[in-house]
C-alpha cells in the first residue's frame, strides 16, 4: 500500500509510522507515573523506599542513553529506518519483561532493555522526519511528533485513571504496560514499506535510489528541475563535507571551518536546559507531587493528574503552526520567560502551604505545562538535525537525546527523596536553571527557520571560511547543470 504513495500522501504515512513510534516515547514515559502509588503495583516488585522506587523508574533513561550511544556509533551504518525497527523490536522485549514482572529485578531489567530500544528510536525519528520534510515545514513535522509524545503521555495516565478506577488486582498495572506493543507493532508493520531518505541514500552512494524518492516526495519525475536541483544540492554538500577532516573524537578538538564541536555541545545544552525546566518531575511524578507538596488525596490525584497532562498536550498544537512562520528563538525565549514566572509563584504556592496559595500553585502547574508544551518541548529536538552537517547528523541527533536521558535520569532519581526531604526548596534549582536558559538561548543559539540545511552550515563560519567555502561551492555549481536559485527552498530535503 505504502509502495505507491507520493507527495503529501507519502510525508503523512512517514509520520503516521514515526508517530506511531513517537506514542510510544511518550507512552512509555508517562505509564508508570500513573501506577508508582498503587499498593498492587508496589506489592508486586517488594514495596522499595522513596530513594530505591526512584532507582527503578530512572535507570529506565540509562538504557536510552545505550540507545543513543548505539545510534550515533551504528546510527549512519544502519540507515534511519533499520535504525528505528531495531529499537523496536527491542521496545517489544522489554515491555515483555515489564508485563511479567515478578520483582524489582526483573522490572528493572525490562525498563533498561525498553530504554535502549527508545534511546535509539528517540536519536533517529527526527533525522528521519526533517530529511523527509521541506525546509519551511521542518519545524511543523517535528514539532507533530513531539504533540504526539505528549498525546502518549496523556493516553498512558488515562489508562491508568481506568483501571486503578475499573479493575483490581495486578491486572491494574500489568494491562497499561503490555498495551505499549501496540505502538511499535504498527511502527514494524509500517515502516518496511516507506522509503529510506534521500540523504543517507545519497551518501551511501545509492543516488538513483536517492532521485527516485525524491521524485515521490514531491510527486514530480526524477528529471523535474527541482528534483534536480536537490541532487546538485547533495552532491555540492558531500562534496564540501569531503574537503572536512573525517570524522573522530580526536578531531573534535582540532579547527574546522563547519564547527563540529561547537554545534555538540549546543545539541547537549539546549536539551539539557529543556529537562532543566523540571518538566519530568511532573511526567514522571506528578501524582507524588499532588499528594505530597499539595495535600491532595490520591484518587483526586489521579485524576487532576490525567488533566495536567491534556492541558501539557493542548499546549504542543500550537507550535505546528507557528514555529516556522515566527522562529525557534522568540518560541523559546518567550517559553522561557512564562516558565521561569509560573515556577516562581507554584513555588511560593507551595511553600505557603494554605488552601488559597495551593490553588495558585496548581494553576501555575497547569500553566507550565501549556508553556513548555508550546515552547520547550518541540523545539530542542528540531535543533539537533538542523545545526549538525551530514557526517555529524548521526552523533548530533543521539547527543542530545543522550542528554535528555541524562539529565532525566538525575531529576527522576533524585525526585522521590528530594521531595520527601526537601519539601518546595528543590523547586529553586529548576527556578534557577530555567532563568539561565533566557541568556543561553539569547546568546548562543542561532535562528535556523526556514533555511536550508546548508546554508544553516555558513551561520558557523567566519567570514573568510564562509567566503572559501562559497567559493568551492560556486565552483561546484558552474560544473553542474542548475535551475536558478529561485527554487531553492521548494526542495524536499534541503540537506
Amino acid at each position: 500500500m505504502f509502495q505507491d504513495l507520493r507527495g503529501s500522501a507519502l510525508v503523512w504515512a512517514i509520520t503516521l509510522s514515526s508517530g506511531s513510534c513517537y506514542v510510544l516515547f511518550g507512552y512509555d514515559q508517562g505509564v508508570l507515573g500513573g501506577l508508582v502509588a498503587q499498593p498492587s503495583f508496589l506489592d508486586a516488585i517488594g514495596n522499595p523506599s522513596a530513594s530505591y522506587l526512584g532507582t527503578i523508574v530512572a535507570l529506565y533513561n540509562i538504557g536510552c542513553l545505550a540507545g543513543c550511544m548505539v545510534a550515533a556509533v551504528w546510527g549512519n551504518v544502519f540507515g534511519r529506518r533499520k535504525t528505528v525497527l531495531i529499537g523496536c523490536s527491542i521496545m517489544v522485549v522489554g515491555a515483555i519483561i515489564q508485563t511479567a514482572t515478578y520483582g524489582a529485578g526483573q522490572l528493572i531489567a525490562g525498563r533498561l532493555i525498553s530504554g535502549l530500544g527508545n534511546g535509539m528510536n528517540t536519536s533517529t525519528i527526527p533525522v528521519y522526519v526533517s530529511e523527509t520534510a521541506r525546509s519551511h515545514r521542518r519545524g511543523q513535522m517535528v514539532a507533530v511528533q513531539l504533540s504526539i509524545v505528549i498525546a502518549g503521555i496523556v493516553l498512558a495516565y488515562w489508562i491508568d485513571y481506568a483501571t486503578i478506577r475499573t479493575l483490581t488486582g495486578e491486572v491494574v498495572w500489568r494491562f497499561p504496560i503490555a498495551f505499549q506493543n501496540v505502538f511499535a507493532l504498527i511502527t514494524m508493520a509500517t515502516m518496511p514499506f516507506l522509503p529510506e531518505t534521500p540523504r543517507w541514500l545519497y551518501s551511501h552512494g545509492r543516488k538513483t535510489d536517492a532521485v527516485t524518492v525524491l521524485a515521490r516526495l514531491m510527486d514530480t519525475t526524477e528529471d523535474d528541475e527541482q528534483v534536480q536541483f536537490i541532487k546538485n544540492e547533495m552532491e555540492e554538500a558531500l562534496e564540501l563535507e569531503k574537503q572536512q577532516p573525517s570524522f573522530s573524537m580526536k578531531q573534535l578538538g582540532e579547527k574546522s571551518d563547519l564547527k563540529p564541536l561547537r554545534r555538540l555541545v549546543l545539541c547537549f545544552m539546549v536539551q539539557f536546559f529543556q529537562q532543566f525546566t523540571g518538566i519530568n518531575i511532573i511526567v514522571f511524578y506528578v501524582t507524588i507531587v499532588l499528594e505530597q507538596n499539595m495535600g491532595l488525596s490520591s484518587e483526586t490525584s489521579s485524576l487532576v493528574a490525567g488533566f495536567i497532562q491534556i492541558a501539557f498536550w493542548v499546549g504542543t498544537l500550537p507550535p505546528i503552526y507557528y514555529l516556522d512562520k515566527y522562529g525557534r528563538r522568540p518560541t523559546l525565549l518567550i517559553g522561557s520567560v512564562i516558565l521561569l514566572i509560573s515556577l516562581v509563584l507554584f513555588t511560593a504556592g507551595i511553600a505557603v502551604n494554605t488552601d488559597s496559595s495551593n490553588n495558585l500553585a496548581l494553576a501555575m502547574l497547569i500553566l507550565f505545562q501549556i508553556t513548555f508544551g508550546m515552547s520547550w518541548n518541540a523545539t530542542p529536538w528540531i535543533y539537533a538535525p538542523e545545526i549538525t552537517p551530514l557526517q555529524l547528523r548521526h552523533v548530533g541527533s543521539a547527543v542530545g537525546p543522550f542528554s535528555e536521558w541524562l539529565c532525566t535520569f538525575i531529576i527522576v532519581q533524585m525526585t522521590p527523596t528530594a521531595v520527601e526531604h526537601t519539601g518546595w526548596k528543590i523547586y529553586l534549582l529548576f527556578v534557577i536553571l530555567t532563568a539561565l536558559s533566557i541568556p543561553f538561548v539569547y546568546f548562543f543559539l542561532p535562528e535556523t527557520t526556514k533555511m536550508t540545511l546548508e546554508e544553516i552550515d555558513y551561520i558557523f563560519v567566519k567570514d573568510e571560511a564562509r567566503e572559501r567555502l562559497h567559493d568551492r561551492v560556486q565552483e561546484m555549481g558552474r560544473r553542474n547543470s542548475r535551475p536558478g536559485k529561485s527554487e531553492k527552498n521548494a526542495g524536499v530535503t534541503d540537506n
